[in-house]
């Protein structure tokens, strides 16, 4: 019953792959894919004078579609029968053939009246003829472009086909330009025949605003040129127009080669299919040509040669299936993976396309149309294929080969040294990338790392081969030995001790009597100062270093000063005790690191001064005093020296007159509130003060930051 099981499984899965690639594998236009088709006669397109003396000769067309085609716009032939421009029908034998196995193709197929006759004694009234008769296909073309959306017609998908005359036609709509017409001098008139036939888009209809309609490809059968010169890319870009060709090597009517029409030099020299072919071969345009050895003109007609409607049929879809085909697609991706990757891949999007995907050897995560994500689930190589059913329902098919492979596995090993780690692979790989576990990185194999830490890292390697990653997470020591190293703090005569050693977890001391003390820190207290042997063994999981110093024992500085007053300028006097390091606070912002500084007060008022001191080894004390300072009431010139301020009042500069030029000195200058306005050193006695306002100020001379005068000076 299992076997049973698994293949109705297995047929089930084949079935619904099966439906779904031929969802997008229709076989459309290269083959037969309707079964009936329908017709619409009798649909008048123009009307035209036509040869003769009868006026205004109506046009007919008829339109055969496939039956149940669901497609909106289809690819368009437009067939000229054939017949020397004297005879023939729309519906002439061979051609209702040739609609229905078009139609079943999936082809709107048209079949077209034109104006038939001309003077078979005069060469230039064939002209006219060929003329007339590109006119009508040119006209025709216009009227079912304008009425495209009725008959459900392509116009980017156009293509000209008849037989015979209907290929002259064809080759003149495809490659003559209105500029040509000045080498048909015929179509402006001749004798018997004078009427000028009007432009190549002047006649039968105003359709499409009498514009030339674009083609997309002709299908030549046993057709000619006047001229190919007139297939011109270069100075007419529509002219790079793809052809396919069908000609007999023994027609007498149409020369397969250069020649005259029916052999008859009273007819103007045309170039056939052959030297058609040759043309665009020179100029590079796509063309295929099918010479048909031994065969004479439109040898399909004959009961016996019906194979060849049969492969004008074939190989004619064919090519105009390849022009509309455009660009193949390629599917974009990554084609080597690890096993059980997830991988994206796309191929062009498309507006109208359907997309069917293939996949063999993976899952499915996620499909959206052009865009797939596969994991793939089984090592070896798989072919992942997609196919795209375009807006004209063409498929178009890409395949891509992915290599799926088990994922590398990573080994290393390590030498260590005091932190110093060697790391090692013995794996084969493109790239190498180390995680040392402490923050760090490095690429490559070997590599080195030095630990800054004692312990247990976790070490991660990851490599990359041709195909994918791996990585391997590991434990490694780093064996750091400790770095002794003790600290401590003072607070007086007490110390406390600290190990601050590196890389230690464990602490043991031995004191200078001989005492040994496990642990971080300890306190001590002592008498006297001088020098005290102290030993730290620092230690860890792995080894341990030793320090033993000298300890110098200094006690605390004691602070305190003194200070005698004048005005508004204190001298200061330190008398601490085992001062190292002074620190005053003037108690207005102002600071002195002087033994013994003096200060000016700018303003009235009680100052708490305070002296911080240091020792030598940084022990700190401090002291404060009361300093109380009465401008207003107390201020008064100092000038012990008995400097000469001239002039006083002022207007830019005063002379210092007393001052040894040779010695430095300092000024600075107070306005009446306290503010300090200007300070500079004094060069050769002169002092300039052109920048101050007309008022009083104050004046301070100083040398060594100790004050030598203070007097009031007046700017006028």
């Amino acid at each position: 019953m299992k076997p049973f099981l698994f293949l109705f499984i297995f047929i089930i899965s084949f079935l619904e792959y099966s439906q779904a690639q031929s969802a997008c594998n229709l076989g459309r236009y290269y083959s037969e894919v309707f079964s009936s088709t329908q017709n619409t006669v009798g649909i008048k397109f123009g009307e035209a004078d036509p040869y003769g003396f009868i006026n205004n000769q109506d046009l007919y067309l008829d339109i055969i579609q496939p039956v149940g085609d669901t497609l909106e716009k289809r690819p368009l032939i437009l067939h000229q029968f054939g017949g020397g421009f004297l005879i023939g029908w729309r519906t002439e034998p061979v051609i209702p053939q040739m609609a229905e196995m078009y139609a079943k193709r999936g082809f709107v197929f048209a079949t077209i009246d034109y104006r038939l006759g001309f003077n078979v004694a005069d060469g230039q009234s064939a002209e006219r003829a060929v003329y007339r008769a590109a006119q009508d296909m040119a006209s025709a073309l216009r009227f079912l472009v304008d009425n495209a959306d009725t008959y459900g017609i392509d116009t980017s998908a156009i293509f000209l086909t008849g037989t015979s005359a209907g290929c002259f036609s064809a080759l003149v709509n495809g490659f003559m330009e209105e500029a040509d017409r000045s080498d048909l001098p015929s179509t402006f008139g001749i004798f018997l025949e004078p009427q000028d036939l009007g432009c190549l888009q002047c006649s039968g209809n105003n359709n499409f605003n009498n514009q030339r309609v674009n083609v997309h490809g002709i299908i030549n059968n046993w057709g000619a040129m006047l001229d190919t010169s007139y297939i011109n890319p270069s100075a007419n870009a529509k002219d790079n127009l793809p052809v396919i060709s069908f000609h007999g090597t023994e027609d007498l009517i149409v020369p397969f080669g250069a020649g005259y029409p029916f052999s008859l030099p009273i007819f103007p020299a045309v170039q056939g299919s052959s030297l058609v072919h040759q043309r665009l071969n020179n100029l590079g345009i796509k063309n295929r040509f099918f010479p048909l050895q031994g065969l004479g003109h439109e040898p399909q007609l004959l009961q016996l040669q019906t194979w060849v409607t049969d492969s004008i049929i074939r190989q004619g879809s064919l090519f105009v299936y390849e022009i509309m085909y455009g660009d193949s697609i390629e599917i974009q991706g990554d084609k080597t993976l690890c096993l059980n990757t997830l991988a994206s891949y796309s191929v062009p999007m498309h507006v109208g396309s359907k997309y069917c995907w293939e996949v063999v050897g993976g899952t499915i995560q996620s499909l959206n149309q052009n865009q797939i994500s596969i994991v793939w689930t089984s090592t070896g190589t798989h072919l992942l294929k997609v196919t795209e059913l375009d807006k004209r329902q063409i498929s178009k098919e890409a395949s891509l080969m992915i290599d799926v492979s088990l994922p590398p596995t990573p080994l290393f090993t390590e030498t260590s040294l005091d932190g110093f780690t060697s790391f090692t692979s013995s794996n084969t790989a493109n790239v190498f990338v180390w995680n040392f576990g402490d923050g760090n990185f490095a690429q490559g194999n070997p590599v080195n790392h030095q630990y800054t830490d004692t312990g247990v890292f976790q070490v991660s390697l990851s490599i990359t081969n041709d195909y994918c990653s791996g990585s391997v997470t590991l434990p490694v020591n780093s064996s750091i030995c400790p770095q002794a190293a003790i600290s401590f703090t003072q607070n007086d005569s007490s110390f406390t001790f600290y190990s601050s050693s590196d890389f230690a977890n464990e602490a043991l001391w031995i004191t200078q009597d001989g005492s040994v003390i496990a642990s971080d820190s300890f306190t001590l207290n002592f008498d006297d100062e001088g020098s005290y042997a102290l030993t730290l063994i620092s230690s860890n999981n792995f080894c341990s270093d030793t320090l033993s110093a000298q300890i110098p024992i200094q006690f605390c500085s004691e602070s305190n000063f003194s200070y005698s007053q004048n005005a508004n300028v204190v001298q200061f006097q330190d008398q601490s005790y085992n001062a190292f390091f002074h620190a005053w606070e003037f108690g207005d912002g102002n600071i002195s690191a002087l033994p013994n500084p003096t200060h000016t007060y700018t303003n009235s008022g009680t100052y708490i001064v305070k002296l911080k001191t240091y020792s030598s080894n940084a022990c700190l004390d401090s002291s404060e005093q009361v300093v109380t300072v009465d401008l207003g009431s107390s201020l008064q010139d100092f000038n012990p020296l008995k400097l000469n301020i001239l002039p006083n009042p002022f207007e830019n500069y005063i002379q210092i007159k007393g001052l040894n030029a040779k010695e430095s000195f300092e000024y600075k200058v107070w306005d009446l509130s306290g503010k300090l306005v200007q300070q500079n050193n004094i060069e050769q006695s002169k002092i300039s003060l052109e920048n101050l306002s007309k008022g009083s100020y104050f004046l301070e001379i100083s040398q060594s930051h100790t004050v030598i005068l203070y007097q009031k000076i007046v700017k006028k």
